[in-house]
């Protein structure tokens, strides 16, 4: 087992903010829209489903579209410490027929302000994760229900001075309208969700400091620097949807994609990270409503799916895979996807994450055909009483404890490792090295 070393985790956690607080301060708009001029613009836009949402379809879709807003007043702000709004735009704009606006500030090298539209007694908010830039155009998302609790929450990590600890771009991905609907106005949901991001947050940032995974500071700052430019194209893909929600997960998948294709971070890396911060989450989350639990855990499992199918195609390439099986991984894949999203409680999406491991095995050993019943043994011995995993789901149930949840990890990782070295004598290296990945990711449920 590999010990958490608490001094190097610090340095890596600093790093992490370190860098993230650079970013925010000082990265180049990737996305403008024209140049010159003395001052910074904020395009948005009203969402054709900005109204709070009143009812469940029989889908378990929020029903939410209505007419684009016209006339509404729109300003550009920035949250003080006390969690006011202090306006910083030079003027207040008012949303076209289609509900857009375009709003000026003289501000320069300032990320996540605060988008403000009124109209009547009713009022959108939304984040701008983009730096803005004299003479640049970047975009707010679309101003909804959903990204005005959002906004709510990130005033309020900002009061309680907990925002330098969290990417607010977490609050856009991980609260879709259903969660939102859960948290809005309930001071107690709200409170939950913010000591659950947070604790996932610093999980994700401790692991990556464990010598396991093996990364150097240039990478983890060059994986906040491509979560910079990621949410900022987050932000620009959501301005141009549709606003139906299959839309925002593909533009929340490629923004995932992102992170870890261009932060040179091996996607199994990103996934087990991911892993952690998943289980971090859930298990922080116990005091929340049922509904609004797993809401949210489905919102991140979600991801989660997404990030491990892309490793989980990469090793099957590495270990020598056909065109067909891998084709078969994806399908896979696809399927954990869909029943995570259908999936009614927490119990259900473990389930989902079951049937995943068995058609992932069913694949290694039609891969790895020589080795197929070496590896059935590897994997019953990984599943059976007393071992690896079930030390790992003992280990982990109920646990918040950060050290804890990153140590019963590590020795798992560890353990699947070192059994599956052992057990394939004479495959390839880098064959042993992709089985030993293929049976990590795929008994993480």
């Amino acid at each position: 087992m590999l010990n958490i070393n608490k001094r190097g985790n610090k340095l890596f956690l600093a790093v992490l903010i370190t860098t993230s607080l650079f970013l925010a301060s000082c990265s180049k708009d990737d996305n403008p829209m024209e140049s010159g001029g003395g001052t910074a613009k904020v395009a948005g836009r009203i969402s054709s489903s900005s109204g709070m949402p009143k009812s469940l379809s029989k889908s378990g879709s929020v029903e939410t579209t209505q007419a684009p807003v016209q006339g509404a007043a729109v300003v550009l702000a920035q949250v003080q410490a006390d969690g006011s709004l202090k306006t910083v735009s030079t003027q207040t704009v008012q949303t076209d027929i289609a509900g857009k606006f375009v709003v000026e500030t003289n501000l320069s090298g300032t990320a996540n302000l605060v988008v403000v539209a009124t109209q009547g007694a009713a009022e959108w908010r939304a984040i701008v994760s983009s730096t803005v830039q004299s003479g640049s155009t970047v975009y707010a998302p679309p101003l909804c229900a959903e990204s005005t609790t959002e906004t709510n929450l990130y005033i309020k990590l900002v009061s309680q001075g907990r925002a330098d600890n969290i990417d607010a771009a977490d609050l856009k991905i991980l609260l879709n309208a259903q969660a939102a609907l859960h948290i809005s106005g309930n001071a107690q949901a709200e409170t939950d969700f913010i000591n659950a991001l947070q604790a996932q947050s610093q999980a994700s940032a401790q692991a990556a400091g464990n010598s396991y995974f093996g990364l150097s500071s240039s990478q983890i700052q060059a994986m906040m620097h491509a979560k910079a430019e990621a949410k900022a194209k987050l932000d620009v893909a959501l301005y141009n949807s549709g606003d139906t929600e299959d839309e925002a997960e593909n533009d929340i998948n490629d923004y995932e994609e992102s992170v870890f294709t261009n932060s040179n971070v091996n996607a199994s890396v990103y996934a087990e990270l991911m892993r952690i911060g998943v289980t971090t989450f859930v298990n922080v989350t116990t005091t929340m409503s049922a509904n609004g639990r797993l809401a949210i855990a489905k919102c991140f499992s979600k991801r989660y799916a997404f990030v491990l199918n892309a490793a989980m195609k990469q090793q099957f390439q590495a270990a020598g895979a056909t065109d067909a099986q891998i084709s078969a991984v994806a399908a896979a894949g696809a399927t954990l996807y869909s029943s995570i999203s259908a999936s009614s409680d927490l119990n259900s999406m473990t389930d989902a994450f079951v049937q995943y491991h068995s058609s992932i095995k069913s694949q290694l050993k039609i891969t790895l055909s020589s080795y197929a019943s070496t590896i059935e043994t590897v994997d019953t011995s990984i599943n059976s009483a007393a071992s690896a995993k079930s030390i790992l789901n003992v280990s982990l149930s109920g646990s918040i404890s950060l050290d804890a949840i990153i140590n019963a990890y590590v020795t798992f990782f560890n353990s699947v490792k070192s059994s599956t070295q052992v057990a394939l004598v004479g495959a390839s290296s880098a064959q042993v090295n992709a089985a030993s990945q293929i049976l990590i990711l795929s008994n993480m449920n």
